[in-house]
């Protein structure tokens, strides 16, 4: 059976919430090691760690789940930072 894990990918400080934010992704690891497959892992999801409190708040961004268009941290850093250099996706 295969493991979800959720692993923080980057942490950010958020300028709607006023803390800092991690940014999570679910990997998912195989039961058995498959041999030269590259990545020991696939990411299945990716959240905000303050995506329902802001969604709760009225914030609008693609982490509270109210408008995937808007990224306040691609924004700030130009690229989007929930893309883990490490996993697919």
């Amino acid at each position: 059976m295969a493991t979800i894990v959720w692993e923080t990918v980057s942490q950010h400080w958020c300028d709607l919430m006023n803390q800092e934010a991690e940014l999570l992704e679910a990997r998912v690891y195989p039961a058995d090691i498959l041999p030269d497959v590259g990545v020991p892992y696939q990411v299945s999801a990716r959240k905000c760690s303050l995506g329902i409190s802001c969604n709760l708040a009225g914030y609008a961004c693609r982490w509270s789940y109210i408008n995937p268009g808007y990224d306040p941290f691609e924004e700030k850093f130009g690229r989007d930072p929930s893309v883990s250099l490490h996993g697919r996706g």
